[in-house]
């Protein structure tokens, strides 16, 4: 089963040699890290969980590399869980890839099939579905970033959510809880934060929804999504890994479409944020 790329050559560059470059760019730009990646030679000491933004790269690109270079000072993931939100309203709630491969430019990245068995086997509500993947953009723009950095041999368990329900996420982040124990995973929650609208007004608002990400308070999340109009995409995944015991989470950075294009009028907010335990630290 090969799921094939449907933002190459939009989000991020087609061939090989022009998104190696774009990457390169990434985590050398003013607003990434300044540097490339280096990868701490062993596996990492336990678990832990990354919030990534899904944009186009040359958007949210370097937030994005921000966020993995702090990975990777951790070592190597056993496996990665991507969970991300589904942008399109097809599949099933809670939709796994569960074999087979991820097609990039890059090459073919592995399911993980014993994790994604796991997954589906704790959590009933869960359901093997490929239609909520195939048009889906918000776990496929992780990949050609993971594999820069791990390399080309990674390890995968794609799950998309189209129910983000506050207790949908509760009883992911349960299960996740209970796969940390099996293998040293990295976990991301792919989301955006407030879309479409100014630089003062958006950064207000990632700003409402970051205090309540600090402080593990899923509960002030929904409510304040829900009390100040903010179009934060994925906050079901986000919700599911601060539920999930990974650790505390630190901000590593946070910014805007804007100080990327120029255009401050109509912005996208992004958000690098990692959970860690004071074990991997």
């Amino acid at each position: 089963m090969e799921r094939q790329p449907i933002v190459s050559g939009v989000f991020y560059q087609g061939n090989t040699m022009a998104l190696t470059n774009q990457i390169k760019g990434l985590f050398n730009h003013s607003e990434g890290p300044g540097k490339e990646p280096t990868v701490k030679d062993q596996k990492i000491q336990q678990s832990f969980g990354l919030i990534m933004p899904h944009a186009g790269y040359m958007a949210s690109g370097p937030v994005a590399a921000c966020g993995l270079t702090e990975a990777a000072k951790m070592g190597h993931p056993e496996s990665i869980v991507i969970l991300g939100p589904s942008h399109t309203g097809t599949g099933m709630p809670v939709s796994v890839w569960d074999k087979g491969v991820w097609v990039t430019p890059f090459g073919d990245v592995a399911i993980d099939e014993e994790l994604a068995s796991f997954f589906i086997d704790e959590y009933e509500y869960a359901s093997i579905n490929y239609d909520a993947h195939i048009n889906e953009h918000s776990i496929e723009i992780q990949l050609p970033l993971l594999q820069y950095v791990y390399g080309r041999d990674i390890k995968i368990l794609p799950i998309t959510m189209m129910d983000q329900r506050k207790q949908t996420a509760k009883e992911i982040g349960q299960v996740f809880a209970e796969m940390k124990k099996k293998k040293k995973i990295l976990f991301i929650a792919s989301t955006d934060l407030n879309h479409y609208e100014s630089e003062e007004i958006t950064r207000q608002k990632d700003e409402e929804v970051i205090s309540h990400i600090l402080s593990s308070n899923v509960e002030r999340l929904y409510s304040s999504i829900t009390e100040h109009d903010i179009s934060m995409c994925g906050f079901g995944p986000v919700s599911a890994l601060l539920t999930s015991g990974l650790g505390e989470p630190r901000v590593i950075k946070h910014s805007t479409s804007g100080v990327m294009t120029g255009d401050y009028s109509h912005v996208v907010g992004y958000l690098a944020a990692i959970l860690e335990g004071s074990e991997t630290r």
